[in-house]
């Protein structure tokens, strides 16, 4: 058997240490309340910070300060709400403000800036305008089946008519997210599921998807104040599967905005920065940005309210970058998805046009961001390297039916399959460092790793709906994510009662999403996970595939295997059977790996069978 190598470990740690954020350098200041802000928790303050970053752009001012209180923004007349693009060595000190929105448009955008820091703000969604999200409890189940009630106990009252994305299992003792055997639904048609047009493997893409959605029927009825009923598309689906007692929670929105989108951007600091609500994503870093410090930032529901989500998607999310960012004391929950999310996009399906060119499917401009000059690498359905990697000369997009005509300066190879995958390997977020944070109550996964040479130490994770850590790469009908792993360690981190919907296999979970089947090429290499605790997980501690040189060692695996490993209760819904109809065994599981070691590890349970 041959061995592991962890030499990658001293160079891993020797590159990090060196990650270094520049911060804008002291100098001549304003305040806001010189341009007329307000914060009197009634003006709407947009143009009145308008001017103030007007004045600060004309002028080369280093500061703009906000003399602490409670400013609302009633109105957006931009792209965003306050408009920071293209400042350079810049400060926006907000001294404890707090800053409340109702408009659908980013609370802060951060554009083609340098060396630039943003802290001590508090940012906030009007809730009494409209709320994010409402939790309900199911009330009455008719006997034929034919629909639900739920009464909204936070709500005084509610609309004839409620609108929501996406429903999900609600703790009533903890109000939290997630609880066990708990069922998560789209009520109506899943709108994210775009199909390519290719019957065969748009249909071995929806396999991927495990999530239920067409549960209700598009009729409400308002029966009184607070309680509305739902009426059910499948009476027999009704009476199995919901009971009074349940308790849900109900988002109204999803994907609404970005909150705090940070594009092509260099030295970009958030000190302090506490989102407590927004109707889409928190921070959001895409495109060319390079080097980011998120330092004492939170993501969660405001204390003194019975908010049940904080951000309807991501807390933070990082994608198509190059990479270098430090995620530092934060604290991260109550999000709609994942706390955060680290990766580069692909796609998959070709249609070959010419020796040059090929149609690429499911290649949306906003998530590939193929633009000529930019080399993309092709790679076989199963991931493994066709050996060709060239620069594009030409990209055509179609957003109708979601493809793109690229042209390259090489030949294509002969023989392409018709599901090749493309990666834009003018992207690289990689080298990052995560320690020292807390994720907590929140839907989804703790955080979603697809960039490779990270860190991730001294953190606690604990009552995650999903996985506490995912490790995964691969390509379906909603999205297509990470271009593998190469450099992890993962040590000192507490994982306490996660997975508690029993989503994956694994709290800890490392694997490819691909139609078909996993794949034996090794999409995640030089991985070490040690000196870690999990605590409580429903089913194993770590399952770990498609890799090489993986090490285990010196965890400390705390009453695992609480839930039969071979039943369909997996997925978002509890109900799937066991992906690719594989067979799980053990707390910890390795499957079409190579050149592992296992050791020291300790397991024991203290709970009575």
């Amino acid at each position: 058997m041959e061995k592991t190598d962890t030499s990658f470990m001293e160079t891993l740690e020797n590159e990090l240490a060196g990650l270094h954020i520049r911060r804008p350098a002291p100098g001549r200041s304003v305040s806001v309340a010189d341009f007329g802000a307000k914060p009197d928790g009634n003006s709407c303050n947009y143009k009145a910070f308008a001017r103030a970053l007007v004045c600060c752009r004309k002028e080369k001012l280093e500061t703009l300060l906000v003399p602490r209180g409670v400013y609302r923004f009633k109105e957006c007349g931009g792209n965003a709400h306050l408009d920071l693009d293209g400042m350079e060595n810049f400060l926006l000190d907000g001294q404890g403000s707090e800053f409340i929105f109702e408009t659908c448009k980013p609370y802060l955008s951060v554009c083609g800036a340098h060396r630039i820091m943003i802290r001590d703000l508090v940012l906030d969604w009007n809730w009494e305008k409209a709320p994010l999200a409402s939790a309900g409890i199911v009330t009455e189940v008719a006997a034929d089946g034919s629909y639900i009630e739920c009464t909204f106990p936070a709500c005084k009252t509610i609309p004839d008519k409620m609108h929501f994305t996406i429903v999900g299992p609600f703790d009533p003792h903890r109000y939290t997210p997630g609880c066990k055997n708990g069922m998560e639904f789209r009520p109506y048609k899943n709108e994210y599921v775009k199909d390519s047009g290719d019957e065969e493997t748009d249909a071995r893409m929806h396999e991927l998807i495990r999530e239920l959605s067409g549960v209700f029927k598009p009729v409400q009825e308002r029966v009184d104040a607070n309680t509305m009923r739902f009426y059910t598309a499948d009476p027999d689906f009704t009476k199995q599967h919901f009971h009074r007692g349940d308790c849900y929670n109900f988002r109204h929105y999803e994907y609404s905005i970005l909150t705090i989108p940070i594009r092509d951007t260099t030295d970009c600091t958030l000190e302090n920065i506490t989102i407590y609500s927004s109707p889409g994503s928190g921070f959001v870093g895409n495109g060319d940005i390079h080097g980011l410090h998120f330092k004492g930032c939170k993501v969660t529901v405001r204390p003194g309210t019975a908010r049940s989500i904080s951000t309807a998607t991501d807390c933070l999310h990082i994608c198509n970058s190059q990479g270098n960012f430090i995620i530092e004391d934060c604290e991260f929950g109550f999000a709609g998805d994942d706390c955060i999310n680290i990766h580069d996009n692909s796609c998959m399906g070709i249609e070959i046009t010419g020796s040059h060119s090929l149609i690429a499917q499911r290649a949306v401009k906003e998530s590939v961001l193929f633009e000529p000059g930019f080399p993309v690498e092709l790679r076989n359905p199963d991931l493994s390297p066709t050996g060709y990697v060239s620069r594009l000369t030409g990209a055509d997009y179609n957003p109708h039916s979601r493809t793109c005509m690229l042209t390259f300066e090489d030949p294509l190879p002969q023989s392409l399959s018709p599901g090749t995958v493309l990666w834009n390997r003018r992207f690289s977020t990689q080298n990052y460092i995560i320690r020292g944070c807390r994720f907590t109550n929140n839907r989804a996964r703790g955080i979603l790793l697809q960039g490779s040479n990270g860190l991730v130490e001294n953190n606690v994770f604990e009552n995650i709906q999903g996985a506490a850590i995912q490790i995964e790469t691969g390509c379906e009908s909603r999205w297509s994510e990470g271009h593998g792993v190469s450099g992890l360690l993962i040590r000192n981190n507490i994982i306490r009662h996660c997975d508690l919907n029993a989503w994956q296999m694994a709290v800890l979970y490392m694997g490819v999403y691909l139609p078909g089947d996993r794949t034996e090429e090794p999409v995640f290499r030089n991985v070490v996970i040690e000196k870690n605790t999990f605590i409580d997980c429903p089913r194993q501690a770590m399952f770990l595939s498609s890799c090489r040189n993986v090490i285990v060692r010196d965890n400390v695996i705390i009453n695992a295997l609480q839930l039969p490993l071979e039943e369909a209760c997996y997925g978002s819904s509890t109900m799937e059977k066991p992906v690719y109809g594989e067979t799980y065994r053990g707390v910890i599981q390795f499957e079409k790996a190579s050149c592992i070691l296992e050791e020291n590890n300790t397991v024991l349970s203290m709970l009575q069978h």
